[in-house]
């Protein structure tokens, strides 16, 4: 992957606006079944689980969690339907690198990230997606890297992406990094509230990088809860 670096000159205001992250830019659930973009693959296994946030979930019962001591994440990608086809290549690139840029930087204070699988690694993989409408063969992938998460907020987003994207689907699936067997799967959808200050153009953006620190801050917590190997033992 190549690291393409950003660089934004924006007015303080701005800054200070993004900064506050998720207490200024709120997510909630979205209600009933979420649309399916074909991420995943297989859906039957998921259903929804009064013990777990997500709208359809899985988790393999005879998983042992506690044999795995690493993580490795896949690139990000981004599925499209014939509205947000229309995105700007920068703005979709700026979606999946945010997304990213989410669960590397959350799932890194609790547990080792790796590069490469092994037999002691947790593999996942996830997509970003727009499920309603026909779905465009269309996937773009994160360029950021681990070793420099460099990425701007949400505020870099073009005035078209900020109408497109006030709410948000991932698919998300872990697997073992050797044999491929998917341990645990999830589909939700999150849509944004009303702000307490209300700038339209950048409460959108904000909501999608709210529902990706939502979504990283989850699966970081079912991990622990599942009983995989922390950093520091």
């Amino acid at each position: 992957m190549n690291l393409t670096s950003r660089t934004f000159a924006v007015p303080l205001a701005v800054v200070l606006i993004a900064g506050l992250g998720c207490a200024l830019f709120p997510t909630r659930g979205r209600r009933g079944s979420p649309d399916h973009a074909g991420f995943l693959g297989d859906y039957s296994q998921l259903a929804e689980n009064p013990n777990y946030p997500a709208q359809e979930v899985y988790l393999d019962p005879q998983a042992v969690w506690s044999q795995y001591d690493s993580i490795e994440i896949d690139s990000v990608t981004l599925w499209v339907n014939e509205g947000t086809a229309k995105l700007k290549d920068k703005d979709r690139q700026m979606l999946t690198d945010l997304v990213y840029k989410a669960l590397h930087e959350k799932l890194s204070q609790e547990f080792r990230i790796v590069d490469q699988p092994g037999p002691q690694t947790l593999r996942l993989r996830v997509a970003l997606t727009q499920a309603k409408g026909a779905i465009v063969p269309l996937r773009t992938i994160s360029s950021i890297v681990p070793t420099m998460l460099v990425v701007g907020s949400a505020v870099g987003l073009s005035l078209d992406t900020a109408r497109t994207v006030g709410s948000a689907t991932l698919e998300a699936e872990m697997v073992d990094s050797i044999t491929g067997r998917r341990l645990a799967a999830a589909v939700d959808s999150r849509a944004g509230t009303k702000a307490l200050l209300t700038l339209r153009t950048f409460q959108k953006w904000g909501d999608v990088e709210a529902a990706a620190n939502y979504w990283a801050e989850r699966i970081s917590v079912v991990l622990v809860k599942q009983g995989v190997q922390r950093k520091g033992g």
